[in-house]
């Protein structure tokens, strides 16, 4: 299992790839992301908090956009310790990595969309030349700008918290060999908890890890609008995204004229402890509709059986194969189990066009053909080298792991028989627990656990089929919302506002009237 949140741009990648993986001979492929090279430690330039400083963007630009004319990057000062003090350098200022991107011909509204990464630590810049036009073109539309950064302790924001020592052992176990020896999922565990430790002894020479969470980053949006000269913004949160934008909702409510909130993650709820009931109910979505689809009943009639019956194979019998890297062409060992199957399934489910794939890929790995499911792991994996790892464990162990139990945990497996064994030895299960006791991130005030309530108009966009923030999170949060519009959107995986056609269609009517419900008629065509 790799983090529980990653960029939409990841896996829509990564599954591009897949799709091309019954090739014979496949070359390696052009125009895809290279492997991130160790992102600078030192700052850009001075900046004072609470202060933006105009510098060269650090990321490359989406393509037909110049800089200075259609962008504008920078670098936004904020204070480290946001609650009065910093372990590390009381009164530290760090930086974010800001971009504004301007809307061809001018805009008719001043102000702007604000988009909100999930993760927590996935970067928002990095990656953008890949889903540009998905962000864009929906704000643009609106007559609005729109602002891009990398949150605090993420991506080019200085510091990041990178754990390389994290990335290259997920790069070494991809075959579970070591010296020759297969590694058991108890040792592996273990490898990565101690890479986690050599990762937070690094990190907290530069930076306090207790001081990067939700509240952190939500007074940095506000710092940010008002260092950008903005009276009000509209935000734009994806996954863990919308956390982070309910939070801004419930501490500067007075600087927001409207929320999107996709794939909603509210605060009151436990990610670790409902993680199984809700990739359980993706999967229970996806039997049942190849059973209630005459041609997928038919070419599988016994897949949910067939799927489990390959799940426990695997997981007494692993096999490895040689897979083709997407990026370089080498070969690559790689181990599978049944629990890898699972959570490479968990990974799938998260598109929601190439889900229709899912039947024909487990029936294929019932056959020994893994070649989908395995290129799809080395894609995720070298990936994950843009994911700030250190930033996901503070914020996730200050205001999640904080205040929930492996003993819950435990107790919830019991109810899941089929896929509780890839959840013991998971970052998604028993190894944050673990990896939580040991990395100083301190513990959230306990109203970061509660319902956020807003009279802010807030549309909220969710997926039927989405694995780990299922549509009841949406509704959840929408009880505490007074102008609240909930929509589940039938066949959609973790993710809508993202998809061309109705999904977009109703973002924009929202942004453009936030205090009507946006028309849903086109939303009976996506069946």
């Amino acid at each position: 299992m790799r983090d529980p949140f990653r960029g939409w741009w990841v896996v829509a990648w990564a599954l591009a790839l897949a799709a091309c993986a019954r090739a014979v001979a496949p070359t390696p492929l052009s125009g895809v992301p290279t492997r991130p090279t160790a992102r600078p430690a030192v700052f850009a330039l001075p900046v004072e908090a609470g202060t933006f400083r105009l510098a060269q963007c650090p990321f490359v630009l989406p393509e037909g956009v110049r800089e200075g004319e259609a962008v504008e990057c920078g670098y936004l000062g904020v204070v480290e310790g946001r609650d009065g003090h910093s372990d590390a350098t009381p009164g530290r200022v760090i930086q974010l990595a800001v971009a504004i991107f301007h809307r061809p011909g001018g805009v008719r509204h001043q102000d702007p969309v604000i988009f909100l990464s999930g993760g927590p630590g996935a970067s928002a810049l990095e990656p953008l030349r890949y889903q540009f036009e998905v962000l864009s073109e929906p704000v643009f539309e609106t007559g609005r700008d729109l602002v891009v950064f990398d949150q605090r302790g993420v991506g080019l924001s200085r510091p990041a918290l990178d754990c390389p020592v994290y990335d290259e052992l997920d790069l070494e176990l991809l075959d579970r060999q070591i010296d020759g020896r297969t590694v058991s999922d108890d040792e592996a565990a273990e490898m990565y908890l101690n890479a986690t430790r050599t990762c937070r002894d690094e990190l907290a020479a530069v930076a306090d890890l207790s001081a990067y969470h939700s509240a952190a980053s939500a007074a940095d949006v506000e710092d940010l609008r008002r260092a950008l000269g903005y009276a009000k913004v509209n935000l734009w949160g994806g996954s863990y995204g919308t956390r982070l934008a309910l939070e801004v909702m419930r501490r500067f409510p007075q600087s927001v004229r409207s929320v999107v909130l996709d794939a909603v993650y509210p605060p009151e709820v436990d990610l670790y402890v409902q993680a199984p009931a809700n990739f359980e109910r993706a999967l229970n979505r996806l039997f049942d509709a190849c059973a209630a689809n005459t041609i997928c009943a038919a070419a599988h009639p016994n897949l949910r059986d067939d799927f489990f019956a390959t799940v426990e194979g695997l997981n007494a019998e692993p096999v490895v194969l040689e897979t083709e890297d997407p990026i370089t062409g080498d070969l690559q060992r790689t181990w599978m189990n049944g629990n890898t199957l699972l959570a490479l399934t968990f990974q799938l489910l998260y598109d929601s066009r190439l889900r229709y794939l899912l039947p024909e890929q487990f029936e294929a790995a019932r056959l020994g053909d893994f070649r989908v499911f395995e290129r799809v792991l080395v894609a995720l994996t070298e990936r994950s080298r843009l994911s700030s790892r250190g930033m996901m464990l503070s914020v996730q162990c200050h205001e999640e792991v904080a205040f929930s139990s492996f003993d819950a945990l435990q107790a919830e497996l019991g109810r899941h028989p089929l896929i509780a064994a890839m959840y013991p030895n998971s970052i998604l299960g028993g190894l944050a627990y673990r990896a939580c006791s040991e990395w100083g991130a301190g513990r959230a005030e306990p109203s970061a656990n509660e319902p956020v309530s807003s009279d802010i108009p807030t549309l909220l966009m969710t997926g039927e089929f989405d694995p780990i923030t299922p549509p009841a999170w949406g509704q959840q949060a929408a009880a505490h919302l007074a102008h609240a519009y909930f929509y589940e959107y039938p066949g959609v995986g973790h993710g809508a506002s993202a998809l061309p056609g109705c999904p977009q269609q109703m973002f924009v009517a929202f942004l453009e009237d936030p205090h009507s419900p946006p028309h849903d008629a086109c939303m009976a065509s996506m069946r």
